[in-house]
């Protein structure tokens, strides 16, 4: 029998890629590879940290940088039972003057008679 020596190489590697990771990368208009890429990255950047919380977190962040997206307020200090409800209150302030255009269209068209036809 040959003599086999045990060589231990420490090498650092990335976590396996988040199965949401695809999807992240269709919302934002980035391909595949380059979503990988980011992940990469942030898992370097993280490599001291086990949370992956926060390495999910930073790779949302990094992606919408890349992508151009408006960056989104942190709502890490908020309690974890409302977090939903200010993310939501959020997108919402977000949406006002398009919700109030529609509104004013519909009470527009709602309070207009119908023209009478002969």
């Amino acid at each position: 029998m040959k003599n086999a020596k045990n060589h231990s190489v420490s090498i650092t590697k990335a976590p396996p890629y988040p199965e949401v990771l695809p999807w992240f990368a269709g919302r934002a208009g980035v391909s595949d590879a380059r979503a990988k890429a980011l992940w990469d990255l942030t898992c370097q950047e993280l490599s001291d940290e086990n949370d992956p919380k926060a390495r999910m977190n930073r790779f949302i962040e990094r992606l919408g940088e890349e992508a151009g997206l408006p960056i989104t307020p942190d709502y890490a200090e908020q309690p974890n039972g409302f977090g939903w409800l200010y993310r939501h209150y959020g997108r919402m302030t977000d949406m006002a003057l398009v919700t109030g255009g529609a509104m004013a269209c519909f009470w527009q068209q709602a309070m207009t008679p119908p023209s009478l036809a002969r």
